[in-house]
């Protein structure tokens, strides 16, 4: 499949996004009509075991919406298009496999809702720019200009932070450098910006190997029994567990631990 703004490429068990709209990725609706579209092409091959999505522009990840696409739309427009990208950003949420978003440098309002999306969140420690090194950040600064995050950055900020710390970072519109987003729980490791991307892959390509089927019943059973009474969470967790056990996976590796030697699985 051919696109105009990113690139996808599978190789090793992982399917890479890759973002190139320059110069700061900045999200339009073809920009999501791709990533729509690319999410379904990763999801559905089975050899991508794992889904990292990086950027090719340098410094930024993604750093935010097009404004001037806001410019132009009534209420109800934007209405619609936050449930678009509500529903994009679903999509990625709810693949059945790792995602992992490599964020190699600001990523602001949209980019960071795409970003909290994935399953795991790399930030790079400092960034080039023009041959400038910098201090990448990510926010939701939306309030700023008298709207709100709307492509599921008030949800899934509040489900990470709880809701006052959300709620002060969204109403301050505060930017959150790598350290204190690596203290805040939002991204789980730093890595030297020329590094991200391949540490990144090397990680993804090391996950592909595991007990894929296991990882993604577990993704499946936190998501869905996240919000619910204790008594509905078990039973998804149960469910999940079945499903898992039922695997070809799960037969090897009883077995290999059973034998002593290191399982071999196939993602069955």
């Amino acid at each position: 499949m051919s696109y105009e703004f990113l690139k996808v490429n599978v190789n090793n068990g992982v399917g890479v996004i890759s973002l190139n709209r320059p110069p700061a990725n900045s999200l339009n609706e073809a920009l999501v009509a791709e990533l729509d579209k690319a999410f379904d092409e990763v999801g559905n091959n089975d050899d991508a075991k794992v889904l990292v999505i990086t950027s090719e522009v340098p410094g930024f990840f993604v750093a935010g919406a097009d404004i001037k696409m806001f410019t132009q739309m009534t209420a109800y427009d934007a209405w619609e298009i936050a449930g678009e990208l509500q529903r994009v950003n679903q999509k990625l949420e709810d693949m059945p496999k790792l995602t992992i978003a490599a964020v190699g440098g600001y990523a602001l309002g949209g980019g960071l809702e795409l970003a909290l999306s994935c399953d795991i969140r790399f930030m790079s420690e400092s960034v080039t720019i023009k041959e400038k090194v910098k201090i990448p950040a990510i926010g939701l600064p939306e309030t700023t200009l008298g709207i709100l995050p709307g492509a599921g950055g008030t949800q899934r900020l509040a489900r990470l932070l709880g809701a006052k710390q959300a709620l002060y970072y969204i109403a301050t519109a505060t930017n959150i450098n790598p350290q204190k987003a690596l203290e805040l729980g939002i991204v789980q490791e730093l890595m030297p910006g020329a590094e991200l991307n391949d540490k990144t892959i090397a990680f993804a390509e090391k996950m592909a190997t595991k007990a894929t089927i296991g990882i993604a019943q577990a993704k499946k059973a936190i998501y869905q029994g996240y919000n619910k009474d204790t008594v509905t969470a078990m039973q998804i967790e149960q469910d999940a567990f079945m499903k898992a056990f039922a695997s070809e996976d799960a037969s090897e590796g009883l077995k290999a631990f059973v034998e002593k030697r290191p399982a071999v699985f196939q993602g069955k």
